[in-house]
């Protein structure tokens, strides 16, 4: 598995990185997902509804879920090309839901107020993306377009 820190763009004058894994668990992973429907698994309803909103204005399908249980329960019965995922939930965390994803899962995108340097260890657990929360629609924006290419 291999990690790697790339530039996405400039946002606000200030450049925007995103860390890349391949290899690993979801390098294997074959997104069987409609690209286009993102689930977004957040306990805070707030920034759901944020990210709700800014999906939508980008075109995007969502679906909501406000822990791990109910995301879970959502992806066996939906299919997403991506979800949204926070790492730090009450009850299920984002890496425990990451450990018990089915193999056909959708591309993963970490949500979390924790700097990235402290995200590493999640990161290396597959998913292969990162974005923090309080980021802007055109950061959203950025990322869901490089997991198109």
């Amino acid at each position: 598995m291999r990690a790697a820190l790339r530039c996405v763009g400039r946002i606000r004058g200030h450049l925007r990185w995103v860390v890349s894994v391949t290899g690993g668990f979801l390098g294997r992973m074959a997104s069987t997902g409609s690209a286009r429907r993102v689930l977004v698994v957040d306990d805070d309803a707030d920034w759901r509804e944020f990210l709700r909103l800014s999906l939508e204005d980008l075109g995007y399908e969502t679906v909501e879920a406000a822990d791990g249980e109910a995301a879970l329960s959502t992806l066996a019965q939906e299919r997403c090309g991506v979800m949204l995922l926070d790492l730090n939930m009450p009850g299920m965390s984002g890496t425990e839901v990451v450990e018990r994803l089915p193999h056909d899962a959708p591309r993963i995108v970490f949500l979390t107020s924790a700097p990235a340097h402290e995200v590493g260890t999640a990161l290396l657990s597959g998913p292969h993306y990162y974005l923090p929360k309080g980021a802007s629609r055109e950061e959203l924006s950025l990322i869901l377009q490089s997991l198109d290419a």
